[in-house]
Protein backbone atom coordinates (compact mmCIF):
# COMPACT_ATOMS: atom_id res chain seq x y z
CA UNK A 1 0.00 0.00 0.00
CA UNK A 2 1.21 3.47 -0.64
CA UNK A 3 2.39 6.00 1.77
CA UNK A 4 -0.18 8.23 2.35
CA UNK A 5 0.01 11.82 3.87
CA UNK A 6 -2.05 12.57 7.25
CA UNK A 7 -6.13 12.54 6.65
CA UNK A 8 -7.64 15.94 6.36
CA UNK A 9 -10.84 16.01 7.95
CA UNK A 10 -13.38 17.61 5.18
CA UNK A 11 -15.35 20.18 6.16
CA UNK A 12 -18.49 17.82 5.40
CA UNK A 13 -16.98 15.70 8.00
CA UNK A 14 -16.64 18.65 10.47
CA UNK A 15 -20.67 18.85 10.33
CA UNK A 16 -20.92 15.64 10.37
CA UNK A 17 -18.92 15.51 13.81
CA UNK A 18 -20.89 18.91 14.53
CA UNK A 19 -23.91 17.08 14.10
CA UNK A 20 -23.22 14.05 16.30
CA UNK A 21 -21.92 16.20 19.00
CA UNK A 22 -25.30 17.87 19.06
CA UNK A 23 -26.91 14.56 19.87
CA UNK A 24 -28.41 14.39 16.51
CA UNK A 25 -27.19 10.60 16.20
CA UNK A 26 -24.32 8.35 15.96
CA UNK A 27 -21.33 8.30 13.19
CA UNK A 28 -22.03 5.59 10.76
CA UNK A 29 -18.63 4.91 8.94
CA UNK A 30 -19.57 3.57 6.02
CA UNK A 31 -16.75 2.54 3.50
CA UNK A 32 -13.59 3.53 1.76
CA UNK A 33 -12.38 4.19 -1.46
CA UNK A 34 -9.48 4.58 -3.92
CA UNK A 35 -8.64 6.79 -6.70
CA UNK A 36 -6.07 6.89 -9.32
CA UNK A 37 -6.20 11.14 -9.91
CA UNK A 38 -6.07 13.92 -6.49
CA UNK A 39 -6.92 17.40 -5.77
CA UNK A 40 -4.88 19.64 -4.77
CA UNK A 41 -5.63 23.06 -2.70
CA UNK A 42 -7.95 23.61 0.04
CA UNK A 43 -8.75 19.53 0.72
CA UNK A 44 -11.01 20.20 3.66
CA UNK A 45 -13.37 21.85 0.72
CA UNK A 46 -13.37 17.87 -1.33
CA UNK A 47 -16.34 16.32 -1.20
CA UNK A 48 -15.63 13.10 -3.02
CA UNK A 49 -12.59 11.49 -4.60
CA UNK A 50 -11.25 13.36 -7.75
CA UNK A 51 -11.58 9.65 -9.92
CA UNK A 52 -12.43 6.70 -7.41
CA UNK A 53 -11.31 3.42 -8.62
CA UNK A 54 -12.13 1.08 -6.06
CA UNK A 55 -14.50 0.75 -2.94
CA UNK A 56 -12.60 -0.81 0.08
CA UNK A 57 -14.96 -2.46 3.02
CA UNK A 58 -14.82 -1.14 6.49
CA UNK A 59 -14.53 -4.73 8.83
CA UNK A 60 -14.55 -2.82 12.15
CA UNK A 61 -14.13 0.40 13.86
CA UNK A 62 -13.02 1.35 17.67
CA UNK A 63 -13.09 4.94 19.25
CA UNK A 64 -9.11 5.00 20.95
CA UNK A 65 -9.38 8.34 22.59
CA UNK A 66 -10.35 10.58 20.12
CA UNK A 67 -8.63 8.66 17.54
CA UNK A 68 -10.76 6.48 14.95
CA UNK A 69 -8.94 3.77 14.42
CA UNK A 70 -10.94 1.48 10.97
CA UNK A 71 -9.73 -1.47 9.56
CA UNK A 72 -10.42 -2.08 5.83
CA UNK A 73 -10.07 -4.74 3.78
CA UNK A 74 -8.33 -4.23 0.56
CA UNK A 75 -8.30 -6.78 -2.61
CA UNK A 76 -8.28 -6.70 -6.12
CA UNK A 77 -11.14 -9.11 -6.74
CA UNK A 78 -12.57 -6.67 -9.05
CA UNK A 79 -10.26 -4.52 -10.12
CA UNK A 80 -10.11 -5.36 -14.24
CA UNK A 81 -7.39 -2.39 -14.83
CA UNK A 82 -4.28 -1.97 -12.70
CA UNK A 83 -4.48 1.98 -11.49
CA UNK A 84 -2.24 4.42 -9.52
CA UNK A 85 -3.38 4.92 -5.50
CA UNK A 86 -3.35 8.49 -5.78
CA UNK A 87 -5.87 9.56 -3.52
CA UNK A 88 -7.89 7.09 0.07
CA UNK A 89 -11.07 8.80 1.34
CA UNK A 90 -13.72 7.78 4.01
CA UNK A 91 -16.73 7.35 3.80
CA UNK A 92 -19.57 8.49 6.86
CA UNK A 93 -22.84 9.54 7.71
CA UNK A 94 -25.42 10.11 10.89
CA UNK A 95 -27.71 7.42 11.61
CA UNK A 96 -30.96 7.67 10.05
CA UNK A 97 -29.40 9.68 6.98
CA UNK A 98 -30.29 8.52 3.43
CA UNK A 99 -26.40 9.54 1.59
CA UNK A 100 -22.96 9.53 2.96
CA UNK A 101 -20.74 12.34 2.65
CA UNK A 102 -16.52 12.19 2.39
CA UNK A 103 -15.38 12.35 6.07
CA UNK A 104 -11.97 12.23 5.28
CA UNK A 105 -9.42 12.74 2.18
CA UNK A 106 -5.59 12.41 1.73
CA UNK A 107 -3.27 12.26 -1.16
CA UNK A 108 0.01 9.62 -2.00
CA UNK A 109 3.10 10.56 -0.97
CA UNK A 110 4.61 7.92 -3.41
CA UNK A 111 1.50 6.08 -5.17
CA UNK A 112 1.42 2.17 -5.99
CA UNK A 113 0.36 0.38 -8.87
CA UNK A 114 -2.95 -1.73 -7.74
CA UNK A 115 -3.06 -4.86 -9.42
CA UNK A 116 -5.47 -5.85 -11.94
CA UNK A 117 -7.40 -9.47 -11.36
CA UNK A 118 -6.26 -10.87 -15.24
CA UNK A 119 -4.69 -13.47 -12.78
CA UNK A 120 -7.32 -13.95 -9.91
CA UNK A 121 -7.10 -11.92 -6.91
CA UNK A 122 -3.27 -11.81 -6.40
CA UNK A 123 -3.58 -8.93 -3.32
CA UNK A 124 -5.65 -9.16 -0.30
CA UNK A 125 -4.74 -7.35 2.99
CA UNK A 126 -5.83 -6.04 6.02
CA UNK A 127 -5.23 -2.27 6.66
CA UNK A 128 -6.00 0.33 9.69
CA UNK A 129 -6.91 3.96 9.32
CA UNK A 130 -6.02 6.68 12.23
CA UNK A 131 -8.27 9.17 12.21
CA UNK A 132 -9.37 12.34 14.71
CA UNK A 133 -12.32 12.17 15.82
CA UNK A 134 -13.86 13.18 19.78
CA UNK A 135 -13.63 10.78 22.86
CA UNK A 136 -17.34 12.16 23.02
CA UNK A 137 -18.27 10.97 19.61
CA UNK A 138 -20.02 7.43 19.53
CA UNK A 139 -19.11 6.12 16.40
CA UNK A 140 -20.12 2.66 14.74
CA UNK A 141 -19.49 0.38 12.22
CA UNK A 142 -22.24 0.51 9.00
CA UNK A 143 -22.34 -3.33 7.20
CA UNK A 144 -23.78 -4.42 3.92
CA UNK A 145 -24.97 -7.62 4.02
CA UNK A 146 -22.54 -10.34 1.79
CA UNK A 147 -19.35 -8.02 1.69
CA UNK A 148 -17.81 -8.80 5.24
CA UNK A 149 -14.26 -10.64 5.03
CA UNK A 150 -13.74 -11.41 8.46
CA UNK A 151 -10.30 -12.51 10.02
CA UNK A 152 -9.49 -14.38 13.37
CA UNK A 153 -7.93 -10.91 15.19
CA UNK A 154 -11.37 -9.03 14.36
CA UNK A 155 -13.77 -12.06 15.39
CA UNK A 156 -11.56 -11.98 18.77
CA UNK A 157 -12.08 -8.13 19.26
CA UNK A 158 -15.73 -8.55 17.94
CA UNK A 159 -17.27 -11.20 19.36
CA UNK A 160 -15.31 -11.40 22.81
CA UNK A 161 -17.27 -7.73 23.49
CA UNK A 162 -20.77 -9.81 22.97
CA UNK A 163 -19.03 -12.67 25.41
CA UNK A 164 -18.82 -14.93 21.88
CA UNK A 165 -15.40 -16.31 21.74
CA UNK A 166 -13.78 -17.40 18.40
CA UNK A 167 -11.40 -20.61 18.44
CA UNK A 168 -10.39 -21.23 15.15
CA UNK A 169 -11.40 -23.39 11.92
CA UNK A 170 -13.27 -26.82 12.28
CA UNK A 171 -11.16 -28.83 10.34
CA UNK A 172 -8.87 -30.54 12.39
CA UNK A 173 -10.75 -30.68 15.45
CA UNK A 174 -12.13 -33.42 17.05
CA UNK A 175 -13.90 -31.49 19.46
CA UNK A 176 -16.00 -28.28 19.59
CA UNK A 177 -16.63 -25.91 22.82
CA UNK A 178 -20.22 -24.92 23.88
CA UNK A 179 -20.93 -21.20 22.32
CA UNK A 180 -17.41 -20.70 20.85
CA UNK A 181 -17.10 -19.30 17.30
CA UNK A 182 -15.70 -22.11 14.45
CA UNK A 183 -14.43 -21.35 11.14
CA UNK A 184 -15.83 -23.76 8.13
CA UNK A 185 -14.38 -24.36 4.92
CA UNK A 186 -16.78 -21.41 3.20
CA UNK A 187 -15.04 -18.54 4.86
CA UNK A 188 -17.45 -17.63 7.60
CA UNK A 189 -18.08 -18.35 11.42
CA UNK A 190 -20.06 -20.41 13.29
CA UNK A 191 -21.37 -20.30 17.00
CA UNK A 192 -22.08 -24.10 18.15
CA UNK A 193 -24.94 -24.43 20.10
CA UNK A 194 -24.87 -27.68 20.77
CA UNK A 195 -22.77 -27.70 23.88
CA UNK A 196 -19.63 -29.50 24.25
CA UNK A 197 -19.55 -32.31 21.90
CA UNK A 198 -16.98 -34.45 19.56
CA UNK A 199 -16.22 -33.48 16.11
CA UNK A 200 -15.24 -35.20 12.89
CA UNK A 201 -11.80 -33.82 12.16
CA UNK A 202 -11.83 -34.25 8.37
CA UNK A 203 -14.85 -31.83 8.13
CA UNK A 204 -15.21 -28.70 7.60
CA UNK A 205 -18.73 -28.42 6.43
CA UNK A 206 -20.97 -26.82 9.23
CA UNK A 207 -24.03 -29.14 10.52
CA UNK A 208 -27.07 -28.11 11.72
CA UNK A 209 -25.96 -27.24 15.21
CA UNK A 210 -23.66 -24.49 14.08
CA UNK A 211 -25.36 -21.14 13.66
CA UNK A 212 -23.60 -18.52 11.00
CA UNK A 213 -22.29 -15.34 13.22
CA UNK A 214 -23.48 -12.60 11.04
CA UNK A 215 -24.07 -8.90 11.94
CA UNK A 216 -27.49 -9.63 11.32
CA UNK A 217 -27.77 -12.39 13.76
CA UNK A 218 -25.59 -10.43 16.88
CA UNK A 219 -27.98 -7.49 16.02
CA UNK A 220 -31.52 -10.03 16.03
CA UNK A 221 -30.35 -11.61 19.24
CA UNK A 222 -29.27 -8.23 21.18
CA UNK A 223 -32.83 -6.91 19.80
CA UNK A 224 -34.55 -10.43 21.38
CA UNK A 225 -32.85 -10.09 24.85
CA UNK A 226 -33.74 -6.38 25.12
CA UNK A 227 -37.44 -7.15 24.40
CA UNK A 228 -37.42 -10.20 26.42
CA UNK A 229 -35.91 -7.60 29.66
CA UNK A 230 -38.98 -5.41 28.76
CA UNK A 231 -41.34 -7.95 29.04
CA UNK A 232 -39.92 -9.37 31.96
CA UNK A 233 -39.84 -5.58 33.67
CA UNK A 234 -43.88 -5.27 32.12
CA UNK A 235 -44.52 -8.78 34.04
CA UNK A 236 -43.33 -7.20 36.94
CA UNK A 237 -44.23 -3.64 37.10
CA UNK A 238 -46.88 -3.78 34.33
CA UNK A 239 -47.37 -1.67 31.12
CA UNK A 240 -46.30 1.93 32.00
CA UNK A 241 -48.06 4.53 29.84
CA UNK A 242 -46.91 7.59 31.36
CA UNK A 243 -46.94 9.41 34.99
CA UNK A 244 -49.02 11.46 36.91
CA UNK A 245 -50.26 14.46 35.72
CA UNK A 246 -51.92 12.70 33.00
CA UNK A 247 -53.84 15.16 30.42
CA UNK A 248 -55.60 12.13 29.21
CA UNK A 249 -55.61 8.54 30.49
CA UNK A 250 -56.92 5.08 28.91
CA UNK A 251 -59.13 2.88 30.86
CA UNK A 252 -56.63 -0.48 30.95
CA UNK A 253 -53.11 1.45 30.62
CA UNK A 254 -51.05 1.95 33.70
CA UNK A 255 -49.81 5.22 35.20
CA UNK A 256 -46.60 6.01 37.67
CA UNK A 257 -47.36 8.43 40.76
CA UNK A 258 -43.91 9.59 41.50
CA UNK A 259 -45.21 11.11 44.63
CA UNK A 260 -45.25 7.66 46.31
CA UNK A 261 -43.44 5.79 43.76
CA UNK A 262 -46.78 3.38 42.91
CA UNK A 263 -48.41 2.58 39.84
CA UNK A 264 -51.97 2.98 39.26
CA UNK A 265 -54.19 0.79 36.94
CA UNK A 266 -56.87 3.17 34.83
CA UNK A 267 -60.32 1.52 35.82
CA UNK A 268 -62.15 4.56 33.71
CA UNK A 269 -61.09 6.75 30.63
CA UNK A 270 -60.47 10.27 31.47
CA UNK A 271 -60.74 12.74 28.79
CA UNK A 272 -59.45 15.92 31.44
CA UNK A 273 -56.28 16.58 33.43
CA UNK A 274 -55.78 14.06 36.01
CA UNK A 275 -53.28 15.59 38.71
CA UNK A 276 -53.24 12.38 41.42
CA UNK A 277 -55.04 9.06 41.42
CA UNK A 278 -58.95 9.59 41.77
CA UNK A 279 -61.46 7.11 42.72
CA UNK A 280 -61.21 5.52 38.57
CA UNK A 281 -57.97 4.68 39.38
CA UNK A 282 -56.90 1.47 41.32
CA UNK A 283 -53.20 1.22 43.06
CA UNK A 284 -52.11 -1.96 40.84
CA UNK A 285 -50.97 -4.37 43.39
CA UNK A 286 -54.49 -3.78 44.76
CA UNK A 287 -55.57 -4.48 41.21
CA UNK A 288 -53.78 -7.20 40.11
CA UNK A 289 -54.76 -9.37 43.44
CA UNK A 290 -58.56 -8.57 43.08
CA UNK A 291 -57.95 -9.70 39.67
CA UNK A 292 -56.55 -13.29 40.81
CA UNK A 293 -59.42 -13.53 43.25
CA UNK A 294 -62.50 -12.84 40.36
CA UNK A 295 -60.14 -15.28 38.27
CA UNK A 296 -60.66 -17.82 40.96
CA UNK A 297 -63.91 -17.82 41.26
CA UNK A 298 -65.24 -17.18 37.26
CA UNK A 299 -66.87 -20.32 35.96
CA UNK A 300 -68.57 -20.28 32.48
CA UNK A 301 -70.30 -22.11 30.11
CA UNK A 302 -69.63 -21.49 26.43
CA UNK A 303 -70.68 -23.61 23.30
CA UNK A 304 -69.16 -23.40 20.06
CA UNK A 305 -69.73 -25.57 16.59
CA UNK A 306 -67.46 -27.42 14.07
CA UNK A 307 -66.70 -26.76 10.66
CA UNK A 308 -67.92 -28.20 8.60
CA UNK A 309 -71.08 -28.59 10.60
CA UNK A 310 -71.08 -32.05 12.68
CA UNK A 311 -69.52 -31.29 16.35
CA UNK A 312 -70.93 -29.32 19.07
CA UNK A 313 -68.06 -28.39 21.98
CA UNK A 314 -68.91 -27.50 25.43
CA UNK A 315 -66.40 -25.43 26.97
CA UNK A 316 -66.75 -25.22 31.08
CA UNK A 317 -64.31 -22.81 32.30
CA UNK A 318 -63.48 -22.17 35.99
CA UNK A 319 -60.50 -19.86 36.54
CA UNK A 320 -57.90 -21.30 34.50
CA UNK A 321 -58.93 -24.36 34.17
CA UNK A 322 -61.04 -25.65 31.11
CA UNK A 323 -63.08 -28.56 30.27
CA UNK A 324 -63.92 -29.20 26.72
CA UNK A 325 -66.42 -31.77 26.08
CA UNK A 326 -67.52 -32.61 22.08
CA UNK A 327 -70.53 -34.12 20.78
CA UNK A 328 -72.53 -35.35 17.28
CA UNK A 329 -74.73 -32.51 16.20
CA UNK A 330 -77.42 -33.26 13.31
CA UNK A 331 -75.25 -35.61 11.78
CA UNK A 332 -75.21 -39.56 12.48
CA UNK A 333 -71.65 -40.19 11.28
CA UNK A 334 -68.29 -38.21 10.95
CA UNK A 335 -66.66 -38.86 7.44
CA UNK A 336 -63.48 -39.96 7.77
CA UNK A 337 -60.79 -37.90 6.42
CA UNK A 338 -62.12 -34.42 7.52
CA UNK A 339 -61.33 -32.65 10.47
CA UNK A 340 -64.33 -30.76 12.21
CA UNK A 341 -62.76 -27.76 13.61
CA UNK A 342 -63.51 -24.76 15.49
CA UNK A 343 -61.32 -21.72 16.51
CA UNK A 344 -61.38 -20.54 20.53
CA UNK A 345 -61.14 -17.08 21.44
CA UNK A 346 -58.42 -18.44 23.93
CA UNK A 347 -55.19 -18.89 24.55
CA UNK A 348 -54.90 -22.52 25.78
CA UNK A 349 -51.99 -25.71 25.90
CA UNK A 350 -52.59 -28.52 23.53
CA UNK A 351 -53.45 -31.60 24.36
CA UNK A 352 -55.48 -34.41 22.93
CA UNK A 353 -57.14 -37.53 23.50
CA UNK A 354 -58.89 -40.61 22.17
CA UNK A 355 -62.67 -41.11 21.49
CA UNK A 356 -65.03 -43.67 20.89
CA UNK A 357 -68.93 -43.87 19.48
CA UNK A 358 -71.17 -46.35 19.09
CA UNK A 359 -70.48 -49.41 17.36
CA UNK A 360 -67.02 -49.43 18.58
CA UNK A 361 -66.44 -46.68 16.43
CA UNK A 362 -63.40 -44.32 17.17
CA UNK A 363 -61.49 -41.45 16.85
CA UNK A 364 -59.40 -38.20 18.06
CA UNK A 365 -60.19 -34.87 19.97
CA UNK A 366 -57.21 -32.93 20.08
CA UNK A 367 -56.52 -29.29 21.14
CA UNK A 368 -53.36 -27.47 18.54
CA UNK A 369 -53.32 -23.99 18.96
CA UNK A 370 -56.13 -22.99 20.11
CA UNK A 371 -58.26 -25.20 17.86
CA UNK A 372 -60.70 -28.44 18.86
CA UNK A 373 -60.48 -30.34 15.91
CA UNK A 374 -62.54 -34.10 16.09
CA UNK A 375 -61.77 -36.51 13.43
CA UNK A 376 -62.09 -40.19 12.57
CA UNK A 377 -59.65 -42.53 12.90
CA UNK A 378 -60.98 -45.57 12.20
CA UNK A 379 -61.83 -45.70 8.17
CA UNK A 380 -64.21 -49.04 8.44
CA UNK A 381 -65.76 -47.56 11.51
CA UNK A 382 -65.67 -43.77 11.97
CA UNK A 383 -67.36 -42.08 14.94
CA UNK A 384 -71.20 -42.45 15.16
CA UNK A 385 -74.21 -41.02 17.05
CA UNK A 386 -73.71 -39.21 20.58
CA UNK A 387 -70.38 -40.34 21.01
CA UNK A 388 -68.60 -38.13 23.39
CA UNK A 389 -65.04 -37.18 24.33
CA UNK A 390 -63.56 -34.71 27.26
CA UNK A 391 -60.16 -32.49 26.83
CA UNK A 392 -58.82 -30.95 29.92
CA UNK A 393 -56.59 -28.24 29.61
CA UNK A 394 -55.56 -24.69 30.96
CA UNK A 395 -55.32 -21.37 30.07
CA UNK A 396 -51.29 -19.96 28.96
Amino acid sequence: MADFNSHIITNAGRNLLARALAGEGKVLFTKAAFGDQKHSGNLREVTELKNKKLDLNVMNIRNDNGTAVLTVQISNENVEQSFQTEEFGVYAKIEGDITEILYSYTTAVSADTFPNNRLGKTYESIQDIYMAISSDIEAEIYVRDGVIYLTRDIANQVYTETGLTAVGTLKGRNNLEADKQYLADNGHWYKNIGGNRTWEATSGTPDEQLIPITWKYLYESLNNKENQLIQNLNGILGQNNGEFPIEQAVAGNVYYFPRNQKYYYCLKSQTSRVSVPNADFEELSIYQNRKKLENLSTFKIQEFYSTPAGVKFTLFQYGKLILAAAYTHLVETLEYGVEYKCDLPLNCYNTATAITGNNGSSGQFKLFNNVLIVKSTDSQAPLRNTFMGQLTTFLK
